[in-house]
């Protein structure tokens, strides 16, 4: 549904936090060797930054040749977590430092020596039969260690070609500001995922315009769970059009808090910041969300606006933007007019939604300072090829449906689309959509990235279950009809969402 009008000040700021961490499956192109640590000591001092160190140990049988190539990509992941103060620290480790051991890597090892330390204080990494060793020095390592304690456990992975070993040090001999020190951790059960990021986007439907029954509102929202769980439950789901006006109206805040948390193999958080109520973005995320932030766009009522959440994700800290940009409803086809914001004005915005956009560009660029990918995802009530549209294209970001091999809206047949239908036609079977207004934006990694930012296919071609497509796109498929009650809803939604699987390895 086309939801109702806005504005405010340019930029008005809410902020909030919320925490967890899960471990998940790896990429099925990566074999993982979870391996027993002897030992882990980071050490921080300000006092002296060049003395600062790392030193890892693992020994453990299944440490075994043979050993893959380290010319075909090394790194070396040491991480707690993303938020500050804490331990990220992703290290690309360059083939001209690797040497065989006795001339025989595959059988008998590699070794990796820099005395320079030029890979961020990585000077020595050995990996025989048995044993993996890496020491570094100097402030070039990234970890402060700032945070009273680090979050435990804390993992270290060593990649070679397209193996990792990993180990989890979670009891500590010392956990304080500047120092870190564990002993002999058991192997873990399962290597840190770091090969794909997944999401999802759907306008859920605020239900306004369909009476008491806000058409059928917690029942949709069950739907959308059942997707996201046949869809591979996804790390991040984002959903619009969220309200939440309590207890006048029924909320989809509780509504997913009561039946969408504990869907997957995973418990996910929300991260919600109440903005106008009617119309606001919520994220599920299965890793925790480390900073968060509401930022309000242009419109007279203060309503539309931008959520922010920096994800601490394995695959390093990735920044989502979730929106739902002005409607024909609260004048986003209006012109800007007076007091046209500046920034709206220099990059030629001319109607209200075109300023919109603009400014969630800007706080894109803005607060979007790593080098992991970033999403933005959401209802843009505008269509390919337009200025709205553009303003994410023209910066080098991914439409990620169309660049998976999606095929563009046919407004005849519904294919491809992701709006149009009214409200009341949740309760049909057929598509009645009719445009491509709903998208996953993907901000490429820069160059510090250990993660390649690949896009899975539409077909899943990496056979993970989870692809890149609309999604909530067929009528319920989880029952043999559906219809007008006493039947199960047939769609979660006026829109069909839009899915993305993001690999990184």
């Amino acid at each position: 549904m086309e939801g109702r009008g806005g504005t405010p000040a340019w930029p008005v700021v809410l902020t909030a936090v919320c925490f967890m961490l899960v471990t998940g499956a790896p990429s099925a192109a990566t074999t993982d060797i979870p391996v027993a640590g002897s030992g882990l000591t980071l050490d921080a001092r300000v006092a002296n930054p060049p003395h600062r160190h790392v030193a890892f140990r693992a020994v453990d049988p299944a440490i075994a040749a043979p050993f893959a190539d380290p010319s075909l990509g090394a790194s070396l992941l040491v991480f707690s977590s993303s938020a500050s103060g804490q331990c990220r620290a992703e290290i690309p480790l360059p083939a001209a430092n690797w040497s065989a051991i006795r001339g025989d890597g595959p059988s008998r090892g590699w070794f990796y020596r820099d005395k320079t330390g030029a890979a961020q204080g990585i000077r020595r990494v050995r990996i025989r039969n048995g044993r993996i060793s890496v020491k570094g020095r100097g402030d070039a390592f990234p970890c402060m260690l700032e945070a009273n304690q680090l979050n435990v456990p804390v993992s270290v992975v060593l990649r070679l070609g397209d193996t990792r070993y990993c180990a989890a040090f979670g009891g500590v001999r010392r956990n304080r500001v500047g120092r870190f020190q564990a002993k002999n951790a058991p192997a873990p059960a399962a290597c840190p995922e770091s090969g794909d990021v997944t999401i999802a986007t759907l306008n859920i439907l605020h239900g306004l315009g369909c009476g008491s029954s806000f058409c059928r509102q917690e029942e949709r929202v069950v739907l959308a769970g059942q997707f996201i769980v046949d869809r591979g439950c996804p790390d991040i789901v984002a959903f619009q059009e969220v309200i939440n006006v309590v207890p006048a109206f029924p909320s989809i805040v509780t509504a997913v808090q009561d039946h969408l948390l504990d869907i997957c193999p995973f418990p996910y958080e929300v991260v919600y910041i109440p903005g106008n109520l009617l119309d606001d973005s919520l994220l599920l995320t299965r890793y925790p969300a480390v900073a968060t932030e509401l930022r309000i766009l242009a419109g007279a009522l203060a309503f539309r606006n931008v959520l922010y959440a920096r994800i601490d994700h394995p695959a390093g800290p990735i920044d989502v933007f979730s929106t739902h940009l002005a409607s024909s409803a609260d004048g986003g086809p209006n012109p800007c007019g007076v007091g046209c914001p500046p920034e709206c004005v220099a990059a030629g915005a001319v109607t209200l939604r075109d300023c919109q956009a603009v400014q969630t560009a800007l706080m894109v660029e803005e607060l979007h300072d790593v080098d992991a990918p970033a999403f933005l995802v959401g209802d843009f009530n505008d269509e390919a090829g337009t200025f709205v549209y553009n303003q994410y294209v023209g910066r080098g970001w991914t439409d990620a449906y169309l660049a998976a091999g999606g095929a563009e809206c046919d407004s005849g047949t519904g294919i491809g689309c992701t709006s149009g239908r009214d409200d009341v036609q949740v309760e049909s079977p057929a598509l009645n959509v009719d445009e491509r207004i709903d998208f996953i934006f993907v901000v490429p990694p820069g160059a510090g990235s250990l993660c390649t930012g690949t896009l899975d296919s539409i077909a899943d071609a990496d056979g993970d279950g989870v692809a890149t497509r609309l999604f909530a796109e067929v009528p319920n498929p989880f029952s043999p009809m559906c219809g007008p009650m006493p039947d199960p809803v047939c769609w979660s939604s006026d829109h069909n969402g839009v899915q993305a699987d993001l690999n990184c390895e």
